[in-house]
């Protein structure tokens, strides 16, 4: 009895725990992005609302733990806040990834999906926070390596969405290109989340047996230096490496 009452109160949990999501969202974007429009020029204004996203998304963290839903390895998270400016690449266990890193994070730009700039509760959110959509090709990313070039951190997830259960999904290129065109090290933070819970496809009220426990790794930095005189080669070549990395880390081959 007393493990189907922590069930439920985790499903109570992870509930609630997306209710304040989408509200937070809604006032970020209803609320925080006009005032600031007013009041400051836009690249001032995007870091005002990055850091008002990273302050919610800390709040958002602790609710969650309070609820039971997830515990966070403080140490571990602690390493993601280094210095500015970085290439962050991470892998995508689980839906919360996002939020987990960007907790940790006061400055983060950020490459979304297209669709985020038309749902009601992120379009406010990612048009304040001027983060990047992925679907204009070279343009995304120059525009990408340009905020590099500027002093500011730049996280991105090389599989684009959650990863299959058991492995890694297909890691795409563009991470590599921002890289190799920005003539950056990349740094990769491996995720880590037991038991596994809203994964790719899982209903949010299929919580595991128990709270999920995440931890970050930052690795060591990649060099984005190559002798191969096309970019896209040099993209290829440097995709693999990202992804040897993180099957050594998480202990599978994917």
């Amino acid at each position: 009895m007393r493990h189907l009452l922590d069930r439920w109160k985790r499903i109570a949990g992870t509930g609630a725990s997306f209710a304040l999501f989408g509200f937070g969202s809604l006032v970020i974007g209803l609320v925080v992005h006009p005032i600031l429009r007013m009041a400051m020029r836009r690249e001032d204004r995007e870091r005002a609302v990055q850091r008002a996203i990273h302050i919610t998304f800390r709040w958002f963290q602790a609710f969650m733990e309070s609820a039971g839903v997830i515990e966070v390895d403080a140490a571990s998270a602690a390493s993601l806040a280094g210095a500015p400016g970085r290439l962050l690449i991470a892998n995508h266990p689980t839906l919360l990834d996002y939020v987990l890193v960007v907790a940790q994070l006061p400055q983060a730009d950020c490459v979304v999906k297209r669709s985020h700039w038309s749902n009601p509760f992120t379009a406010g959110v990612v048009r304040g926070a001027g983060y990047v959509p992925n679907d204009a090709g070279e343009t995304t990313v120059a525009e990408c390596a340009r905020r590099l070039a500027a002093g500011r951190t730049l996280l991105l997830f090389p599989e684009g969405t959650r990863s299959p259960a058991g492995g890694l999904g297909v890691f795409e290129r563009g991470a590599a290109h921002v890289a190799l065109l920005a003539g950056c090290p990349t740094y990769p933070v491996t995720i880590r989340c037991e038991p596994r819970g809203l994964m790719r496809g899982q209903p949010w009220y299929d919580v595991p047996a128990s709270r999920m426990r995440f931890s970050f790794a930052v690795g060591a930095p990649i060099a984005s230096e190559t002798a191969e005189a096309s970019r896209g080669r040099a993209a290829r070549k440097l995709t693999a490496r990202y992804r040897a990395h993180f099957e050594k880390e998480l202990g599978r081959s994917a």
